[in-house]
């Protein structure tokens, strides 16, 4: 689908974020160079400049925030970019990873034998636009090649309940959830952004008292990813 822009700006990088929590440790190395709103600014890491837009936080603000900003601005890439939980224990709390596919993990139908996504409940086919397989995939990638790739789920819950948590690993194939990934990537594939999602886990999957949370430590290595990506490519 063609993307409808609203300005004759310099297409550069946006990166969203759902809180400012998430991007702070980058900010603080940055200078603010132009201000949209409270959610929307410019700013200058060294030579390049980007944008950041804070969405808040789940997948209807994601979905709205993010499409009227691609609305009104260009950009040639959106980096999603935030902490995480790993359904892995391949993954290390402090690993940063690029997501590459998405699914939504919560849109569906119960029923008494389980949970159903729309496409097991025939709602919708496979391959229908944007979706390649049930999945919704970065189109972007290549920009974070030196990170380990793996698969996401999105779902408007952080889970930390065992028998919820079960289910997921079981139904799903997902290395990490997140609240708007897939938000993030059924925007940009519909509006023809590439996109690209940059993950770093801050805890396990898990009922909360066994989850082992670092956030300072996941946010330290998102920064200092993100600072290479940005600085190599804005």
């Amino acid at each position: 689908m063609t993307r409808v822009t609203k300005d004759k700006e310099t297409s550069k990088i946006i990166l969203v974020a759902a809180t400012g929590m998430e991007v702070k440790l980058l900010t603080n190395d940055c200078e603010t160079i132009h201000a949209y709103s409270d959610h929307l600014k410019t700013y200058r890491l060294g030579k390049n400049n980007f944008d950041i837009l804070l969405s808040g936080i789940g997948l209807t603000f994601t979905t709205f925030s993010l499409t009227h900003t691609l609305l009104s601005h260009s950009y040639a890439l959106v980096i999603n970019a935030g902490i995480a939980g790993t359904l892995s224990e391949q993954l290390k709390i402090g690993d940063v990873v690029c997501v590459v596919e998405e699914e939504f993990g919560d849109l569906g139908i119960e029923s008494e034998a389980g949970f159903l996504t729309l496409f097991d409940s025939g709602f919708l086919h496979p391959d229908e636009f944007p979706f390649e397989n049930r999945m919704l995939k970065a189109d972007g990638a290549e920009i974070a090649g030196f990170l380990p790739k793996v698969r996401g789920i999105t779902t408007n819950i952080s889970h930390g309940r065992d028998s919820t948590i079960n289910e997921i690993k079981n139904q799903f194939s997902a290395s990490v959830e997140s609240m708007e990934g897939a938000a993030v990537f059924y925007v940009c594939r519909y509006l023809g952004v590439p996109c690209v999602q940059i993950r770093a886990i801050s805890n396990r999957v898990a009922p909360r008292e066994n989850a082992g949370w670092n956030i300072p430590l996941a946010l330290e290595n998102l920064k200092d990813r993100l600072e290479r990506i940005l600085t190599e490519h804005s």
